[in-house]
């Protein structure tokens, strides 16, 4: 799209109307209309992560191929929205299906509740809302009354509301009847659009109601979509195949294209492309910044295609807008999917994770591909967040990880798309382990500390490893931090875990000739351990980091203080940390 210098960026704006009435600049996605009408079959479900567009594209949709009620045929409406993009160079699609559907258009994002009934009265409402639209159909010449009468169950709001056994059946019956009677008055099939379908099942399920909602939300969807000729297409979105919920079975002509589907037809029909993301920046003249986006907000791939979050990208290019003294280049990239993405995902797994996948976890962010066994199959209802399998593949489905490579039979690839996820899993991870505390480390503190202060260097290795081979460390490889703050943290979440077994615990303590990274006593005040961390770059340095560290405790001497104390002993460690290993050097230091 040729855009007019004064257009704007417009994040979280989900309105195809609004972006094009309002000046945003919109990055041109209508030449997947065609695509996505004559997907195969009569029923399409395309799942993509939140925040991917998903909601904006089912705007557009609607108002595309949406028929003006009143005067039908009238197409200035969408001769008006749609000049200039590309999908008005395709005149015979236009002129054969441009405003020429009645379409009913439901999105199911904001079906939440704490509880059922909760959830059910949110329901309600969005039921109401949608009919209010078409309240003129009480007057259709057409409409049978019997049709009439249904429909108006569909605009008493307090009925709608009420939560009874009779609600709840209009509830499951709504889309049907809203259906049949836009058929009949109209004369033509609608299009059915429900956007976020799976919203109020994944809802339910973190609320434990499931059950009861999947009873409501499954009969109401299969009852509009299953041999319905009420509806011409039927067309959804949301993240998973919900596929026990009943709203998928024995349904014919139904298609799915997700994140995984391998042909590149809508691959890019949500997301940017590097393209588009350079043409925006460009735009703004902020295309010198170019690679800093790629490398935050890049790198998911579905299809062959790369693809950028766009709403990310969009956050971003706005962000960068505003006034900056500094200038554009001086503002680093938020971790926006952090504050909107479902992170609970992550922290619910973590204390039921087995030794084996916080290896792979910990693959994952040290920029590794892990293989996992794809489950297209996956049901809100059947969620067991201890299965390994069935988390990796949330994760996939979510936007967490992305397709690296794909292997035999349902063995795929993936890894991290980009630097906001890994963030991301940082963050979360870091909450984790600060939020349980001495709860996680209470295995490990008491051997750990037992060993530091009896000067017993093969039992203290032993409890090390023993603990890094299940700790999942968050460090942030691009950082500008020195990587052993990492393993400084954890050590010192150790050893205050160890309870009564020392008298005191110091980080970063002024002695000798510098600051020694960690010193404790025993509650008797008679033994002393002087601890210095390095991070080796490889295993094979590990030995030589750890030599240097004792070597810095002695030619610095980080004892002084503990000397003057009077402690009867005192043990100088130095350890050496590689991902999950560590080596340790240790010395009874003079008095």
């Amino acid at each position: 799209m040729t855009a007019a210098k004064n257009l704007m960026p417009s994040p979280g704006n989900e309105s195809f109307k609004e972006f094009i009435r309002g000046n945003c600049y919109y990055v041109d996605k209508t030449p997947y209309l065609k695509t996505i009408f004559n997907y195969r079959g009569s029923r399409l479900l395309m799942l993509r992560p939140r925040r991917f567009g998903k909601t904006l594209m089912m705007s557009t949709i609607r108002y595309f191929f949406e028929m003006n009620y009143e005067n039908p045929g009238d197409t200035s409406l969408q001769q008006d929205l749609f000049k200039g993009l590309d999908i008005m160079k395709d005149e015979e699609f236009c002129r054969e299906n441009m405003g020429q559907y009645p379409v009913v258009s439901l999105s199911l994002k904001d079906t939440d509740g704490l509880d059922f009934r909760n959830a059910l009265d949110q329901l309600g409402e969005t039921i109401f809302d949608l009919a209010y639209r078409f309240t003129w159909l009480m007057d259709s010449k057409v409409l049978q009354a019997k049709g009439k009468e249904a429909f108006s169950r569909l605009l008493d709001h307090d009925h709608l509301c009420s939560g009874n056994e009779s609600s709840i059946n209009t509830l499951q019956s709504s889309l049907f009847i809203l259906c049949r009677a836009l058929y009949e008055h109209c004369g033509k099939s609608p299009l059915l659009l429900i956007d976020e379908y799976d919203v109020p099942l994944q809802k339910a399920a973190m609320g434990g109601y499931y059950s009861q909602m999947s009873k409501v939300i499954g009969p109401m969807l299969s009852r509009a979509l299953k041999s319905n000729e009420c509806v011409s297409k039927g067309i959804m979105t949301g993240c998973l195949r919900a596929t026990k919920e009943g709203i998928f079975t024995g349904l014919n002509n139904y298609s799915v294209n997700s994140v995984l589907t391998p042909n590149d037809s809508l691959s890019a029909a949500f997301g940017f492309t590097p393209d588009e993301v350079r043409s925006m920046l460009s735009y703004y003249d902020l295309g010198n910044l170019y690679d800093r986006t790629r490398d935050f907000y890049d790198g998911y791939r579905i299809g062959s295609k790369e693809i950028f979050c766009p709403w990310d990208v969009t956050s971003y290019v706005s962000d960068l807008l505003m006034p900056n003294d500094s200038g554009p280049e001086s503002f680093s990239p938020p971790a926006y999917w952090n504050n909107t993405s479902n992170s609970r995902i992550i922290t619910q797994y973590m204390p039921n994770m087995k030794k084996s996948e916080a290896g792979r976890l910990q693959d994952l962010l040290d920029g590794r591909s892990i293989d996992v066994r794809v489950h297209e199959d996956m049901s809100y209802g059947d969620f067991n967040l201890s299965d390994a399998g069935q988390f990796w593949n949330l994760l996939v489905y979510t936007g967490y990880l992305t397709l690296d490579k794909r292997g035999s039979d349902d063995i795929c690839w993936f890894r991290i798309p980009n630097a906001e996820i890994r963030k991301c899993f940082n963050s979360n991870i870091i909450a984790y382990y600060n939020t349980i505390g001495g709860k996680y480390f209470e295995n490990y503190s008491k051997a750990i500390t037992e060993a530091l202060l009896d000067g017993n260097t093969d039992k203290l290795v032993t409890a090390l490893n023993r603990a890094l081979s299940t700790f999942v460390s968050a460090r942030d490889t691009a950082g500008r931090e020195p990587k052993e703050n990492y393993y400084h943290g954890l050590l010192n979440g150790i050893i205050v875990s160890s309870g009564d077994l020392i008298g005191e615990h110091s980080s970063n303590t002024d002695s000798g000739d510098g600051y020694a990274d960690i010193t404790i006593c025993s509650a008797d005040f008679e033994i002393a351990a002087v601890i210095e961390l390095k991070y080796a770059a490889s295993r094979s340095e590990l030995n030589e980091k750890a030599k240097a560290a004792l070597r810095q405790i002695e030619d610095k001497d980080y004892a002084e203080a503990e000397r003057n104390r009077g402690f009867r002993k005192i043990f100088g460690y130095g350890i050496a940390f590689f991902h999950r290993q560590c080596t340790v050097e240790a010395a009874e230091l003079p008095l």
